[in-house]
């Protein structure tokens, strides 16, 4: 059990000194004359148990509750309580058999608490109590007044108190629980309502726009798919032929390899044969024979011309039939270059009208834009619009840099192919060139210097279209800078603009300034300008004053105000120069300027004409400029005006204005827009004399480059005819350097191609990071665009892009046509003078033949007189001549064998080289087609249909996307995301239905329970109530009655008592004692109901008589068999029943305690 064993006091009220009261475990009675301080033994328990309020404790403050020193003593400096309870059955959660719990009261009226002389706070000493079921405001204590307060308590406070120790408040505490969460339940619900009908109005009207972008996707989809079908539909038939090209190249290199093992054999039988022929010719000589042998020689010489003679015949015979078909194959070709040129002139034409087109679209839909922008006052959007722009220039930048970059490797790729042919064939020619006899050598003086003539043309032809294709870069470089500055200067001229407008809209100022009055100025707004980054902060600071007229004197004003009341115009505030007043800027203004965060006075942050001064001090007084919110709490609320940079405002009274603003352009001019507009006007002029003088620089270049183009031809004509007419013999020297210098070069090609793939790769990377920053930056935008008119913005934007990309995608179709017309245009400038020279080269080699049939029918004319002097000859010699004969002959066959299989050689040749050309053409459409295949690998491709229907459909289905029209492909995105949102709107809505009613039935179990406990601890409560009050009374009964069982918690609880028979009374027509024991009995009642381990009883029997105070201690008695009671109280019969008595005394003004046990 757990009981005060002791209570200890020094200094509280009239316990002066240090005063023990050793307490019983039973009945204890404290006694003694009336103001001795018996009932300050209680208040000094209520104090330790923690009573907070002083008036509980019968004290004005707790600083009266210090010993105040009397008539004659000193006052004490404090009040100082300590309890010492038993915890022998461990009730308080500690080792310590022995608890004591101090509190200590300061003059001051600040207490301390401790637990076994350990500092605690009154939330720990409450919480160690209530560990113990103790309980300061318990009703195991009745303090004196107790009992009358529960005489004239109300019926309703009477049902609360049974609430209280039913525990009803649990159950009140989960009711409002519940209400708050059904609440809550409730408006979301209603959000859901409302946000469902929007979403569903919101799918309504995008899924019109949903179904027109799935169309587009889908034709686009088919498009992409018969594109790819052609595509690699022609990439199989490029490489079956380059499949057959190639078998057809190393047939003839098997061939040529054959051939030449031939001529090697020929050439070896020939040694051997002269080998014989000079053996006979020694013995001949060793005859004396020397006119023989010259003979011999001179038929040999003869019969060798003839045979060359005739093999040149032959050869030119073949080069004539040659010249024929050539020059029929370039006619033919220059027919089919005339209808390509035809056909992508007429491809060009129409996308540079396309382009023009779109052109005006975009710069319509800029219009709409702008238009759109400042009809819905939207342009605070303006910094994220603008780098979005910037992005989107990135972006076009980017590709066209990939696209430049994809042109020049293309390039580089066929020139390395022709480095790699002529490669092929150089060691034949060095070869060729090192068995070219003595005197044919001769003959190369002349194509060498063509040689050497055409590489120079060549190297400066080389370095006129590098500096054509520098031109062409710089001049687009020059002419997308003009058109951005354009673009940019057309912004902020609009920015501009927009605030003059705006600071024009109001009608009285502008009546004012149209007429003209002199000596005023202008606006506020009018003559200061800021920078872009203060524009908004002083806008908000300045305030209507921005709108102020300012006037050089009142007599202007005056006059203004008459004109505006005559014409009936509105209202205007005037500030006249001559009336202003300077402000004084406070010393503290001035100091908090150089704190951190702030930018500055606002009046410093203008830029003004000196004069007007005080206008601007009268409009900013001491306003300061800060960086935020934060940094002006920093500085302290209330010690200066402040405004910050997003236009929060905070005044000197401590209001504070701010949110969301976007400014309305009524501010001050920026001087970023009229600084940024000049140095525009310069950069477009100089970027004009710019394009001027890249046009004229690259229109000379270009006549340079046809000059040279034309010389080019004409060398190349001479060079291949001295090569045909020369059996194609070459220097052998040039050959090898030739040789070196493409090896050089190749590698240099190389080295190249890895640089533009890498740049390409290098460019893909920004691209793509460009392309996420835009993503990112839309988003941005998209959050802000919620709104209907935003969205309609937002197409716009789209559409916007859409157009400019399709100028750019109509730019490199343009660029790459103008390529491909300006390569075949030189190819048929090649093609005519190739013809041209033909002719000529088709003369000379008809003018050859008929010299050859002249000279081959001379030299048999002569042939014959020799043969007939060495027939004479043979008969004396006829059996050496014979053999030598024989042996000459067979020479003169192998020669003529000989001279045929180079022929032929050359001519096996000739064909390989022209299917080498055929192949290297074929490999660089192939690779060609394979890397613009690569964007459709993943794509399916379609079966069993021809180019013809692929195109046909291609053509069909882009017609069906421009009739389209402008599609918003974001509304597939825009739906999906929404029709998610909806979906798990509706999903929630479901959830929340489920929650209300699971709150509702919730609050049904709470209610239901609530009045099941409240009905079992009133029955427990009205039987000992009547039980106690009968053991009280002698003469009567008392009850416990509720007003309206059927509405229990609205109701109250009312005591009837019935006296002797009589009816039942309730208790306001009760006497004083009866009052009383219908009180006590009620009390106890509660005790019963909750026991505790002691109870505290100051004077409850002050109003009973003898034998109710009889019965009264009885029942005391019987109840402090199980319980620790400690009573005040004068009567006998309390006193008499009582365990320990303890007597209460005052001795000039102090209180002292004896203690008795009976």
């Amino acid at each position: 059990m757990t009981i005060i064993k002791k209570i200890t006091a020094r200094g509280f009220k009239s316990f002066a000194k240090k005063t023990e009261v050793l307490l019983g475990d039973n009945f204890n009675c404290v006694i003694g004359p009336n103001g001795n301080g018996k009932s300050n033994v209680v208040d000094a328990i209520c104090f330790v148990l923690g009573k907070s309020s002083a008036r509980g404790l019968r004290a004005e403050k707790s600083a009266n509750l210090i010993y105040n020193g009397g008539k004659k003593g000193s006052p004490a400096k404090e009040a100082e309580v300590s309890i010492y309870f038993c915890n022998d059955n461990k009730s308080f959660p500690l080792e310590e058999k022995e608890i004591k719990v101090t509190r200590i009261v300061k003059k001051t009226g600040n207490s301390k608490y401790y637990i076994n002389d350990k500092v605690r706070t009154r939330t720990q000493v409450v919480d160690l109590l209530r560990t113990a079921r103790i309980d300061p405001d318990g009703h195991n204590i009745v303090l004196q007044g107790d009992i009358a307060r529960f005489m004239d308590m109300k019926s309703g406070d009477r049902r609360e108190i049974i609430e209280e120790i039913a525990g009803i408040s649990v159950f009140e505490e989960k009711k409002d629980k519940a209400m708050n969460e059904l609440n809550k339940v409730q408006e979301k619900l209603n959000e859901a309502d409302i946000i469902l009908t929007e979403r569903e109005k919101t799918l309504k009207d995008l899924k019109k726009d949903r179904d027109q972008a799935i169309k587009y996707k889908e034709l686009e989809k088919n498009i992409e798919r018969n594109k790819a079908t052609k595509i690699n539909f022609l990439l199989k038939g490029k490489q079956e032929r380059l499949d057959i090209e190639e078998k057809k190249f190393a047939n003839y290199e098997k061939e040529v390899s054959k051939i030449q093992e031939g001529i090697n054999q020929i050439k070896a039988e020939i040694i051997d044969k002269k080998k014989e022929i000079e053996s006979i010719n020694n013995e001949l000589n060793e005859k004396g024979d020397k006119r023989q042998r010259e003979l011999a020689k001179e038929i040999e010489e003869l019969k060798t011309s003839i045979i060359k003679l005739s093999t040149r015949k032959d050869v030119v015979e073949n080069e004539l039939k040659k010249i024929k078909d050539r020059k029929k194959s370039l006619r033919d070709s220059l027919t089919e270059s005339e209808k390509t040129i035809k056909s992508l002139t007429v491809k060009r034409d129409s996308i540079l009208k396309n382009k023009e087109n779109f052109l005006k679209k975009q710069d319509s839909i800029e219009r709409n834009i702008a238009s759109y922008k400042k009809r819905n006052g939207i342009e605070d959007k303006e910094d994220i619009s603008q780098k979005i722009d910037e992005l989107d220039k990135k972006v076009e930048d980017k590709q066209r840099q990939v696209l430049d970059a994809e042109e020049k490797r293309q390039q580089v790729i066929r020139e390395k192919d022709k480095i790699e042919y002529q490669l092929s064939t150089i060691q034949e020619r060095i070869e060729k060139t090192l068995n070219l006899k003595e005197e044919d050598k001769q003959k190369l003086v002349k194509l060498k210097i063509n040689r050497e003539e055409f590489k120079e043309v060549t190297k400066k032809l080389t370095n006129s279209l590098n500096e054509s294709s520098v031109f062409s870069v710089q001049l687009g470089t020059a002419r997308n800078k003009l058109m951005d500055a354009n673009d940019e200067y057309t912004k902020l001229r609009t920015r501009s603009i927009g605030i003059k407008e705006a600071a024009s809209s109001n009608f009285a100022i502008q009546k004012i300034k149209d007429m003209k009055i002199q000596g005023v100025y202008g606006q506020v707004a009018d003559l200061g300008q800021v920078d872009s980054k203060y524009s908004l902060a002083l806008e908000v600071a300045a305030g209507a004053r921005l709108r102020s007229v300012v006037v050089s004197t009142d007599t202007v004003a005056a006059k203004c105000i008459q004109i505006l009341k005559d014409s009936k115009s509105g209202v205007v505030t005037f500030l006249p120069l001559n009336k202003l007043k300077e402000k004084i800027i406070s010393p503290e203004v001035k100091r908090l300027k150089n704190e951190s965060g702030v930018q500055g006075l606002a009046i410093d942050l203008v830029k003004y004409d000196s004069k007007f001064q005080n206008v601007f001090k009268y409009v900013f007084a001491g306003t300061l400029v800060v960086e935020s919110l934060s940094t002006a709490r920093k500085l302290g609320i209330g010690r200066s005006r402040m405004v910050t940079l997003d236009g929060d405002l905070v005044e000197v009274s401590g209001a504070m204005v701010g949110g969301y603003r976007r400014k309305t352009g009524l501010g001050f001019q920026e001087k970023d827009v009229n600084r940024g507009m000049q140095n525009l006007e310069a950069d477009i002029s100089r970027l004009q004399n710019t394009v001027e003088l890249l046009e004229k620089k690259k229109f000379a270049n270009e006549e340079e480059i046809i000059s040279l183009r034309e010389r080019k031809a004409v060398l190349e004509a001479e060079i291949k005819a001295a090569e045909v007419k020369f059996d194609a013999g070459e220097d052998e020297k040039d050959l090898v350097n030739n040789k070196r210098e493409l090896l050089q070069a190749l590698k240099t090609f190389e080295k190249d191609i890895k640089g533009f793939e890498q740049d390409v790769k290098s460019i893909d990377v920004e691209l793509e990071r460009a392309k996420k920053e835009r993503n990112t930056h839309r988003e941005k935008l998209s959050k802000l665009n919620s709104s209907e008119f935003n969205q309609e913005l937002t197409r716009f934007e789209d559409e916007k892009n859409s157009v400019r990309e399709s100028i750019i995608k109509g730019d490199s179709e343009v660029n790459s046509l103008k390529d491909q017309i300006g390569l075949y245009k030189s190819e048929q400038e090649k093609t005519l003078t190739i013809l041209k020279n033909s002719d000529k080269e088709y003369e000379e080699f008809n003018q050859e033949q008929k010299e050859l049939i002249e000279d081959l029918a001379g030299n048999k004319d002569i042939l014959k007189i020799k043969e007939a002097n060495q027939r004479k000859f043979y008969a004396e010699y006829q059996g050496l001549f014979k053999k030598r004969s024989r042996f000459e002959k067979e020479i003169q066959n192998k020669d003529t064998n000989l001279i045929r299989q180079e022929e032929r050689i050359r001519s096996v040749e000739g064909r390989r080289n022209d299917v080498n050309v055929r192949k290297a053409v074929l490999s660089g459409e192939v690779e060609g087609l394979k890397k613009e295949f690569e964007q459709y690998e993943k794509v399916q491709l379609r079966r069993s249909i021809s180019i013809e229907d692929l195109n046909a459909e291609i053509k069909n289905f882009e017609n069906m996307l421009r009739t389209l029209g402008n599609v918003n492909l974001r509304a597939l995105e825009i739906y999906e995301r929404v029709n998610k949102e909806y979906a798990l709107l509706l999903e929630k809505h479901d959830t929340l239905k489920v929650e209300k009613d699971d709150v509702l039935k919730l609050m049904y179990e709470i209610e239901t329970k609530k009045k099941d406990v409240f009905m079992k601890t009133f029955k427990l409560l009205e039987r000992n109530f009547k039980e106690i009050f009968t053991s009280l009374s002698t003469k009567g009964v008392a009850e416990l009655l509720i007003e309206d069982e059927e509405n229990i918690f609205e109701s109250g609880v009312d005591i009837r008592v019935k006296i002797a028979g009589s009816r039942y009374l309730d208790i306001k027509g009760l006497s004083g004692g009866e009052k009383t024991l219908a009180a006590l009995s009620f009390i106890f009642a509660i005790q019963e109901f909750e026991p505790s381990w002691f109870y505290l009883m100051d004077e409850v029997d002050a109003a009973l008589d003898k034998r109710n105070s009889e019965l009264l201690s009885k029942l005391i008695a019987k109840y402090a068999k199980g319980a620790q009671y400690i009573v005040i109280s004068h009567n006998d019969s309390v006193i008499s029943e009582a365990d320990v008595i303890y007597g209460v005394s005052m001795q000039e003004g102090i209180s002292k305690v004896v203690s008795l046990k009976i």
